[in-house]
């Protein structure tokens, strides 16, 4: 990091604000109500109303270590990380950026969002759309394959919305989630369970379709009704079975690999 850096981002025990260039003319704004330049590595620490913004990324926390020669950001404590697709919320968040070495290991050409301690991440809504809320134990972004990852306690929750509120439509769970945001499609692994109003399913696996209004519970699986008095009726049971949600019909079939390639 350049001297003239360092100078426009001290400030100490003040409301701070910079906007600085890196080598990759990548533009960069930090603000916080305290922060300081360790000048042996080069490392930003920013307290109080943290924010980083870079790349169409805006990072807020109470804490955030920004590393720029590892390409590399740390935040901690109600941390909410927002772009044009989505908002992340939780209680840590790691950035990889472009030209970070864990990146070059993980096949990720852009950069890598990992999030802990209680995230949730739900997609930007606009009027008359349909968003997807997930949390679980850890959630992944990969921004150059546009996919989230999510592990453990899983949960994923389809909403609704009239531009002003979000309605709870239907609800996900099980261990694993590989969900490619920009296509509408989710694989959720092991023990998985689908609940809505009325409609029901469990299985191992579930692949699921938003745009094309279906989905695959595959191994173990079974898919019911429920009538009014949330009773489970209609039960189909089998190793793999469609459903389309348009016109609610369920269809056992076979071929169907556990896998988002699928198009069935």
């Amino acid at each position: 990091m350049s001297s003239q850096t360092i100078f426009w981002c001290l400030s100490y025990l003040i409301i701070g604000s910079s906007i600085w260039a890196n080598k990759n003319d990548s533009r960069v704004e930090t603000r916080a109500l305290y922060s300081f330049v360790n000048q042996k590595t080069g490392e930003l620490v920013l307290k109080g109303n943290a924010e980083v913004i870079r790349d169409g990324m805006s990072l807020k926390a109470d804490k955030i270590l920004y590393m720029e020669k590892k390409k590399e950001a740390f935040a901690t404590g109600n941390v909410r990380l927002s772009n044009s697709d989505f908002i992340l919320e939780s209680g840590q968040i790691r950035v990889y950026l472009q030209g970070n070495e864990t990146l070059k290991s993980l096949g990720e050409k852009d950069i890598l969002i990992i999030a802990q301690k209680g995230p949730r991440l739900t997609e930007q809504a606009s009027e008359s759309q349909v968003v997807n809320q997930v949390s679980a134990v850890e959630i992944k972004f990969f921004k150059g394959q546009e996919k989230i990852e999510a592990m453990e306690n899983v949960r994923m929750v389809q909403m609704s919305t009239d531009g002003v509120q979000l309605k709870e439509e239907m609800v996900v769970t099980g261990g694993f989630l590989e969900y490619l945001h920009k296509q509408k499609k989710a694989l959720v692994k092991k023990d998985v369970q689908l609940e809505s109003k009325s409609l029901g399913g469990v299985g191992q696996r579930l692949i699921y379709y938003q745009k094309n209004d279906r989905f695959y519970l595959i191994d173990r699986a079974k898919v019911f009704e429920y009538d009014e008095k949330g009773k489970a009726v209609n039960q189909i049971a089998g190793n793999k079975i469609l459903h389309l949600l348009k016109e609610g019909r369920t269809i056992l079939m076979g071929n169907v690999e556990g896998s988002l390639g699928y198009d069935g």
